[in-house]
């Protein structure tokens, strides 16, 4: 009998916040709407959010779990539920999408792009088991034809979805998702703690016991995430700590740091690899057994380091004074070199109606081929598409936002869905995504103050319409606004710097004087 519980358990341990649960998903993606809220209201106030690790390297309050829901919300957005290879080249700029998304909005160091990619790959997983297990599934676990959920519209299109549904009427996925339900739907060592995974269960039980230790042994967070509310332990699962306790006393040190672990001994099943059992996602055994486990540092340690920090900042100041002297020195040269460049001949100024004759014989779509295999639709197009088709109308209101007021009345917004709006490296010197939603139609409408969303959504729509592919394009550029604020220049004045060097240097004919607009957030009186 405990033979036959140990293989139900093979798989089950450290996949439960990645299964297709149909209530932790659907929690999930609802968390993932409040997150992207949140995130954006940040993001128009130049904030970022700061990103916490274990000592294991995986995410941990405060906002680890913002993250990782954003991180699901992300990949939900651009990458199509019909992917079954997460290693496949295509999906390549999919993911340099959501790893630029993140970095707009998280201080977060560029040797974590691992393991958010990864992460996301395990929340599409999740979110493709949940849509099969939830409408193309019945109550005995059979699989029926069933209609696109229209609650998911918006980032689930119709093709893709017929995709989806095709490729799960193949005889030999019904074959191994029959064997995969029957394994899971009885496990022997049920985990009992919900969406709290092993990292931040193992954060919240060192602060509640006061401990300096960083971490615990993998049978002992095992037991721990299989403890109900009612505080009770089942005999099965303390069978499986006594024994790893047993076992630890008796076997040598080096052999207990092999990448096997105690608790895969005990339960009798293999190590999979690239994960290490009772220590939940993120942990390697390379990561794991071959590193050190280190301690909390002492008092005496943390004075010394604040010592040496103190001396560094120290030389920097003064560093930075010899710099400041030397600029001065320079001041003379540099008004010199102004008051050449403002004997430049002008720009002549171009009225609105040129531009916007100008804009009907510039193509607004980029030659580049893409993969429908692996390509949303692009939101943006979809609502441009649609304003062309609601008629004028007249009255005190401009015609423009009498039309978009039409437009999104008449559209899925302001009934809570999100549009993710594409904009290319040509707009601001690099690629990204804006999400625009209920909140942000509303600044337009109640003449409130815009935020960063709405204002570059205006200015990719200025740029597709009026510039591109035309020599305008070597006239004027913009900055985005998200990048360079009153926030980042205080706190990192090197980064930003760096930002704007690199966004000069993307323009495509350094011959032509270019004007650069930045929509500038003073933090006093907006933009």
């Amino acid at each position: 009998m405990r033979e036959m519980e140990d293989k139900m358990a093979s798989n089950q341990d450290d996949t439960h916040d990645a299964s297709g649960s149909r209530n932790n998903v659907e929690n999930e993606i609802k968390r993932g709407l409040t997150v992207m809220k949140s995130i954006i209201r940040a993001r128009d106030k130049g904030e970022k959010f700061e990103v916490h690790w274990s000592a294991e390297d995986q995410l941990i309050e405060p906002n680890g779990s913002m993250l990782a829901s954003y991180i699901g919300f992300l990949v939900r957005q651009h990458i199509p539920i019909t992917c079954d290879n997460w290693r496949s080249p295509e999906l390549k700029v999919g993911k340099e999408k959501i790893w630029s998304e993140i970095q707009r909005s998280f201080h977060i160091d560029e040797s974590r792009q691992k393991y958010c990619i990864q992460l996301a790959g395990k929340r599409l997983r999740g979110f493709r088991s949940f849509l099969s297990n939830k409408f193309l599934k019945d109550e005995e676990g059979k699989f029926v034809e069933a209609e696109r959920p229209m609650k998911y519209a918006e980032i689930i299109s119709a093709e893709e979805w017929d995709n989806f549904v095709a490729k799960r009427r193949n005889e030999k996925f019904h074959e191994v998702s029959d064997k995969n339900r029957k394994r899971a739907s009885k496990p022997a060592y049920p985990y009992k703690k919900g969406r709290t995974g092993y990292a931040r269960l193992q954060q919240r039980i060192l602060a509640e016991e006061k401990s300096d230790a960083t971490s615990l042994l993998e049978h002992v967070l095992w037991k721990a995430a299989r403890i109900g509310k009612d505080g009770a332990v089942v005999e099965a699962v303390q069978n499986v700590y006594d024994e790893c306790e047993t076992l630890s006393q008796t076997l040598p040190s080096t052999e207990v740091q092999d990448c096997r672990s105690l608790l895969s001994r005990v339960l009798n099943v293999p190590e999979y690899s690239g994960r290490v059992r009772g220590k939940g996602f993120g942990v390697t055994p390379s990561s794991f057994y071959k590193k050190p486990k280190t301690k909390n540092p002492t008092n005496k340690e943390v004075m010394e380091t604040l010592a040496e920090l103190r001396a560094q900042v120290l030389e920097l100041q003064k560093e930075n004074a010899r710099y400041r002297e030397e600029r001065r020195g320079s001041e003379a040269k540099d008004t010199s070199d102004r008051a050449s460049i403002n004997c430049q001949p002008k720009f002549p100024e171009v009225p609105g109606r040129m531009l916007k004759k100008a804009g009907k014989d510039i193509p607004t779509k980029s030659g580049t081929k893409t993969n429908p295999k692996y390509q949303k639709e692009v939101p943006g197009q979809m609502l441009d598409k649609a304003s062309k088709e609601i008629p004028t109308t007249s009255g005190t209101k401009s015609q423009i936002m009498m039309r978009l007021e039409k437009m999104v009345e008449e559209s899925d917004i302001m009934h809570g869905v999100i549009r993710s709006v594409d904009m290319d490296e040509g707009v601001f010197g690099i690629a990204h995504s804006e999400l625009i939603a209920k909140e942000d139609m509303q600044q337009l409408f109640e003449h409130e103050e815009l935020g960063i969303a709405v204002i570059h959504t205006y200015i990719w729509y200025m740029y597709d319409t009026l510039m591109r592919g035309t020599e305008l394009c070597n006239r004027f550029n913009f900055i985005a606004a998200s990048r360079i604020n009153t926030t980042f220049i205080t706190k990192n004045p090197t980064s930003v710097m760096n930002e704007l060097v690199d966004r000069f240097m993307v323009a495509g004919d350094n011959t032509t004087p270019s004007l650069y607009f930045l929509p500038f957030n003073s933090g006093n009186g907006g933009h």
